[in-house]
């Protein structure tokens, strides 16, 4: 489960632990860590030591470095979090000048001490397009219009939703890249003028349908005006 820094509390954390997955969120750039104490202990009294020290975030001995983008440095290292009271693997990217000086960090980490740093960056930098599916489903596939009440009819409608949604993305992604030649990376999507030109289609057809004139709906396709482009948003 991946979530912003406002969900980085305890209750939340425990929550999703217990129903057995993982959690990425984002934490403070001043985060209060720890070191787990690795070495000898030494033959004294008292209890053994637990701690070998407080993450600073400028010295990174002992660090995993991470390859990453242009102008970053990226850390990673299994730490302890006395807030949350659990062993956290910590990421902590860097973002360096043209001269190599630290400019800020950020630190994201996971209740998964085995997840790998790359995995996590990745989970974390796609939540914000998750956000947008879920936000999709809800406004233009009917998410939440659904009065079932068994799990299992749940569970099959919301399924729909997201399969209605990922087919008509997929769709006319990969219609405009053929168009355009361009990568299905570099469009543009908006499934709001998705359906407002499958209802333009729609009424276009059945205008025709009534006038005895369904035949020339082709013509309307190749028109210059793009009467089946009515109300969609200019990009």
């Amino acid at each position: 489960m991946v979530a912003d820094g406002q969900y980085a509390k305890t209750m939340f954390m425990d929550a999703v632990s217990r129903e057995g997955y993982a959690f990425v969120t984002k934490m403070q750039c001043n985060a209060n860590l720890l070191y787990p104490f690795t070495g000898a202990h030494p033959k004294r009294r008292g209890g053994r030591q637990k701690w070998a020290g407080k993450v600073d975030f400028i010295h990174f001995d002992g660090w995993a470095s991470v390859p990453g983008e242009d102008r970053e440095r990226v850390w990673t290292r299994v730490v302890w979090a006395p807030h949350y009271a659990r062993l956290l693997r910590v990421v902590v990217i860097q973002n360096v000048d043209r001269r190599g000086k630290v400019k800020g960090h950020v630190v994201l980490c996971s209740t998964d001490p085995t997840l790998p740093a790359e995995q996590i960056r990745a989970l974390y930098s796609a939540r914000f397009r998750l956000e947008f599916v879920f936000r999709d489903a809800k406004q233009f596939a009917g998410l939440n219009t659904c009065q079932l009440r068994r799990t299992v009819a749940l569970e099959n409608h919301w399924n729909a939703a997201f399969f209605a949604l990922s087919l008509g993305r997929a769709e006319v992604l990969l219609e405009e890249a053929g168009r355009l030649q361009r990568p299905v990376s570099q469009m543009m999507f908006s499934y709001e003028d998705i359906k407002r030109r499958a209802y333009n289609r729609l009424f276009a057809r059945r205008i025709l349908r009534n006038l005895g004139l369904e035949a020339r709906f082709h013509e309307l396709e190749k028109h210059p005006s793009r009467p089946l482009d009515l109300g969609v948003k200019a990009a």
